[in-house]
């Protein structure tokens, strides 16, 4: 015979199926949450003890190997240097030239040096007879005399001073001119330039011919620029009524000293 179960029978059974599952699976979500709970621990404690770890530290040494090499002995060249010199540069500054107000004037009292010529006899070994013998007379040189300022009997007179009647007037008049016109002219940056300072003096000479124009122009300065200076300021004077010794026209020497300071 057949053994057919009960409809109740069945029933309790699929009812405690059913209560089961659902216990499964509430046991399935509490252990998930769990694990995952405890992994994360463990995960925070790894993570600190790594953090917390300490490593040895291992120093490496190279090890020296010495070679053995002879040592060559060098002789070292000599070298010399050629000495050089070094040209100090003239630092240009700026100075203040200031001439002096009236130029003095000294008398030329110098006097001319003499000279002696030395010649070697001449020995003729023929008679000569002193009716053949032509001398032919030298042409005579009529030099004109050169006066000094200050002895010349009419002092030449420069233009403008004609008002002056005596000679120390037009001799002070001139010197006043001549100041005023090396003031104007005379070029003092040239000084500055060749680095001189304190007080320099140029030594100037000339001379007012018979025409009254002014030639033969000597100077003497501390510097050949300086020199060239006072030529060519000189050489602008005007042409003057020239001096006079006895109513003649005579040529006049004339010194005048140039100074002036640096600053």
């Amino acid at each position: 015979m057949r053994n057919f179960k009960k409809p109740s029978d069945v029933a309790d059974q699929s009812n405690v199926r059913d209560v089961k599952s659902q216990k499964h699976d509430a046991n399935l979500q509490k252990n998930s949450a769990l694990y995952f709970q405890v992994g994360l621990i463990l995960c925070l404690m790894l993570t600190y003890s790594l953090f917390e770890m300490k490593f040895k530290e291992k120093n490496y040494q190279l090890s020296q190997v010495a070679i053995e090499d002879p040592l060559a002995e060098v002789t070292p060249e000599v070298f010399r240097m050629a000495e050089t010199t070094k040209q100090k540069k003239i630092e240009r500054q700026n100075r203040t030239v200031v001439l002096s107000k009236d130029p003095i004037v000294k008398p030329d009292d110098s006097e001319a040096p003499s000279l002696e010529i030395l010649t070697e006899p001449l020995v003729y070994t023929d008679p000569i007879d002193p009716d053949t013998v032509f001398v032919e007379a030298a042409p005579i040189i009529d030099e004109p005399e050169v006066f000094n300022i200050i002895g010349v009997e009419q002092v030449p007179i420069y233009p403008g001073c004609e008002s002056a009647k005596t000679n120390d007037e037009r001799r002070a008049c001139m010197s006043d001119k001549l100041s005023t016109l090396i003031k104007k002219k005379f070029d003092t940056n040239i000084a500055s330039e060749l680095g001189l300072f304190g007080i320099q003096k140029i030594y100037v000479q000339f001379k007012i011919d018979q025409t009254g124009k002014v030639t033969e122009i000597i100077s003497r300065a501390p510097s050949k620029r300086l020199e060239g200076e006072a030529q060519r300021v000189l050489m602008q004077v005007p042409q003057m009524v020239p001096g006079k010794q006895r109513h003649k026209p005579v040529s006049v020497m004339y010194t005048l000293p140039i100074v002036f300071d640096v600053q």
